[in-house]
């Protein structure tokens, strides 16, 4: 009876020759080469600064680490941000008028500082076409007081 660790697998196994192919460096630009090394040297430094943030949060206090990541809140508490969408100026007229028609129903006040067919509405307007929104921060202390009660 022959058992598995006394067999001979021997030297008959052979692997096919065939020739290596000749890789070549690819053919870039000045510029292209120039953005390559400055990629590749400034990218250890974003991944160094997080790991260096990392290392330097094993040795602060829990004090110390809520201290950083407070925001400083006395500019915001004096800013008040709100949306404004504006109709696009090459609209057609039919626009314009269904887009007033659309904020008057809501009761979006207009918002003219911006431009004519201005508004505020009360939700986030990003991405609908033919309306380009934005937000606006304002000092408190500019805004009327019909402004504070809204």
């Amino acid at each position: 009876m022959a058992h598995a660790n006394s067999i001979f697998a021997g030297l008959d196994i052979r692997l096919p020759y065939f020739a290596m192919p000749k890789l070549r460096r690819p053919r870039l630009s000045q510029r292209a080469r120039a953005l390559l090394m400055m990629g590749l040297m400034v990218s250890p430094v974003f991944l160094t600064d997080e790991i260096g943030y990392g290392v330097q949060r094993l040795f602060m206090t829990a004090d110390q680490i809520a201290v950083r990541q407070a925001p400083d809140s006395t500019m915001l508490s004096r800013v008040t941000i709100f949306h404004v969408a504006c109709v696009n100026a090459n609209a057609p007229a039919s626009e314009r008028a269904r887009w007033a028609k659309y904020s008057a129903q809501r009761g979006w006040p207009l918002y003219p500082q911006a431009g004519v067919d201005c508004f505020q509405p009360d939700q986030n307007l990003y991405g609908i076409a033919g309306l380009t929104a934005f937000n606006v921060a304002c000092p408190s202390t500019v805004l009327s007081v019909a402004d504070h009660r809204r």
